[in-house]
């Protein structure tokens, strides 16, 4: 990878009830981009915790803190973050240290003036049944969004793209990403993509893989389906 990554870029955080992880996810980062980065900024969006995550998140002076008065759900955070960046580029990682901070050296590496770059996981320690709800999640985007790419990890993508994109995902975990894949896609924009490592999470369990997350993802599918008609009506 060419060092520093030339952009500026913000790396957004999103975190619920995550007191336990956040201090050592935050500082890695911090030190990675450091390192790695001309100019960066860290933007950590507390989705509304009732842990005191917000009390542990360090000091430095690139962190950022966005707050949720009360919780929203993944989807609608990383709406606040992205929307919210500062930078040139912006990318995330969760913050339970799933990714772990190189990691993102190869989706900087992978960035060759790309509008979006996204991720695949090597593995994934989640079990069977989680391998097995994404490969069923994969078939029903083809279906409903004509999204064939992989993309199960992070991304990062031209800010000002966003923009353009009209989205309209807002509940469902996970939702937004294959609505910015999808619209991306059929509008010619330059798509890259990696591999990635994920890490078993630090501490806690997921937030995302339940019912309640499930029905609200196929609704969004929904949403993102008829949103797309309209675009080329």
């Amino acid at each position: 990878m060419a060092l520093p990554f030339q952009p500026s870029l913000t790396v957004a955080v999103p975190a619920y009830n995550e007191r336990e992880n956040l201090p050592r996810v935050l500082d890695e980062l911090h030190a990675f981009l450091r390192a790695h980065c001309r100019e960066f900024e860290i933007l950590v969006v507390d989705d509304g915790s009732t842990d005191g995550s917000y009390d542990v998140i360090p000091k430095h002076p690139e962190i950022r803190v966005l707050r949720h008065e009360r919780n929203q759900g993944l989807t609608a955070t990383l709406r606040t973050a992205f929307f919210g960046a500062q930078k040139e580029y912006v990318t995330w990682v969760p913050a339970d240290g799933q990714i772990p901070a190189g990691e993102m050296g190869k989706i900087l590496a992978a960035w060759d003036g790309h509008d979006l770059v996204l991720s695949t996981y090597r593995q994934r320690p989640d079990g069977w049944r989680r391998a097995a709800l994404s490969r069923g999640l994969r078939v029903l985007m083809w279906l409903l969004i004509g999204f064939r790419d992989r993309s199960d990890g992070t991304y990062l993508m031209r800010r000002a793209m966003l923009d353009g994109l009209d989205l309209v995902a807002r509940t469902s975990a996970g939702s937004i990403g294959f609505e910015i894949g999808a619209k991306a896609r059929a509008g010619g924009l330059r798509i890259g993509s990696t591999e990635i490592e994920c890490a078993p999470r630090l501490s806690g369990q997921s937030k995302v893989a339940n019912a309640r997350n499930i029905a609200a993802y196929l609704g969004e599918l929904w949403r993102i389906r008829r949103s797309m008609r309209r675009r080329t009506s």
